[in-house]
């Protein structure tokens, strides 16, 4: 029987029950409390360092952008301040950043190592490329050493030529949209994947046919003239070609009376020319395998074979047409196309050429007196590659329009050359200079008279 008496005994005994679960429950959240301090001590160390990192991640990229950034190749002599302005800038360095942001609650300290690369073993050319590494060091909110490493390969190519990688290398078998090799001239008529036609003279019968993937002319054609569609019209002349390699040799002759003459927007009338390919012996650069100028070398004489002018494929022979025509209102500029067959190789050579590519004016003479004229081409050293690059131009690629070619074993377009009055001097230009304003190199070097 459960009496009053009773029942206040069981109520003593649970007095203070409550009071220690309370206890209890404030030891285990302590507990969870201290845990979740840690985590979020831990997260935040975790962001601090994640900020950091970006922090130095943006000071090694920019480094290299900076380092990528130079506008010429080489310091002229003299030259004080402006760093990074040069190729030549990109050396060690150890610099102490504090970053613009206060938050980042730390100091970088920023290491450049710098490699030259050269292929070569000699000390005395410019290298070929840069090698940099970049170690952006700093200490995080714990005190632990932290470090991001950036590794690049900086050429040393002219900026000018930065443009380049969007252009189908001349003389390759890289095609552009059109499907053909870029020294093939745009009014060239597309037969199909594989060759091309080309009319070098509107006003004669002959049709060359161009290898689409090499730009070598495989085929010499006689086609009437006003005839537009050449599928079958040298349908014979593609399945009979012989095989032999023949080169295209092109460009512009223009003209300016002007004193001093006008490179760039050379203002005269055309006057008729000739052209001719001398033999001879020529001061002209060391190649290599490939054709092009060996940096920093010295040229060497060689001697150019005569080659007789035919308007075919045998060996040693060339045959250039032009667009000069009596017209009105007179035109301000001729062009000119050359086919060049190289003499039969030896072993297991390529087919070379070698000569002087001059041009004559037929209805005037050449000389120094005011009623006579100049020729003078195109040239410099485009690609910078050259350190030895002579004043007369000799020792540039053969792309570059030299005073004589050497060894040339592809097709050669935008061979300019510019005619003036005899009195004046052929004119130079400045070297290209983006932040000027210029953006093409208008020298010219005398080709006739003989200088």
């Amino acid at each position: 029987m459960v009496t009053p008496s009773s029942i206040r005994c069981a109520a003593g005994r649970q007095r203070g029950v409550t009071l220690i679960e309370a206890l209890v429950a404030l030891l285990v959240m302590s507990f969870g409390m201290l845990a979740l301090v840690g985590l979020m001590s831990n997260l935040r160390l975790s962001a601090d360092i994640a900020k950091q990192r970006t922090e130095a991640m943006r000071i090694a990229r920019a480094d290299l952008a900076v380092m990528r950034s130079f506008s010429m190749l080489d310091r002229p002599a003299g030259v004080v301040g402006g760093p990074n302005a040069y190729f030549t800038d990109i050396v060690d360095d150890t610099t102490s950043i504090l970053p613009p942001d206060p938050s980042v609650n730390t100091t970088y300290a920023k290491v450049r190592t710098v490699t030259d690369l050269r292929d070569d073993a000699s000390l005395t050319a410019p290298p070929i490329a840069k090698q940099v590494h970049v170690r952006v060091d700093w200490m995080d909110r714990a005190g632990e050493a932290q470090f991001v490493t950036l590794d690049t390969i900086i050429a040393r190519v002219d900026p000018i030529f930065s443009a380049a990688v969007g252009f189908a290398p001349r003389n390759s078998p890289i095609t552009q949209p059109s499907g053909r090799n870029p020294v093939i001239p745009a009014t060239a008529t597309k037969i199909d994947k594989n060759v091309s036609a080309f009319r070098p003279s509107s006003l004669g019968q002959t049709v060359w046919v161009f290898n689409n993937v090499t730009g070598f002319v495989t085929s010499v054609c006689s086609i009437e003239t006003g005839t537009t569609t050449f599928a079958a019209d040298v349908s014979s002349c593609i399945t009979n070609t012989t095989g032999t390699t023949s080169y295209l040799l092109s460009g512009i002759v223009r003209y300016s009376n002007t004193s001093p003459a006008n490179p760039s927007s050379p203002e005269a009338a055309a006057l008729p020319i000739s052209l001719s390919i001398a033999s001879g012996s020529f001061s002209v650069p060391q190649l290599d395998g490939s054709g092009l100028t060996k940096s920093g070398t010295s040229p060497i004489v060689v001697s150019a074979a005569a080659m007789t002018q035919a308007n075919s494929l045998a060996p040693s022979t060339y045959y250039c047409f032009d667009d000069y025509a009596v017209s009105t209102p007179a035109q301000g500029f001729v062009n000119y196309y050359c086919l060049v067959t190289p003499a039969a190789s030896v072993g297991s050579a390529p087919r070379a050429w070698s000569g002087q590519l001059q041009v004559q004016l037929t209805s005037q003479s050449i000389g120094t007196a005011a009623t006579q004229y100049r020729v003078c081409r195109y040239s410099a050293d485009y690609n910078g590659n050259d350190s030895n690059l002579l004043s007369d131009g000799k020792t540039i690629d053969n792309s570059e329009h030299p005073l004589a070619y050497a060894s040339v074993m592809g097709s050669l377009t935008r061979q300019n050359f510019l005619v003036i009055r005899g009195n004046a001097t052929c004119p130079t230009a400045p070297n290209v200079d983006v932040n000027a304003g210029i953006f093409a190199d208008y020298k010219t070097v005398q080709l006739l008279p003989t200088p």
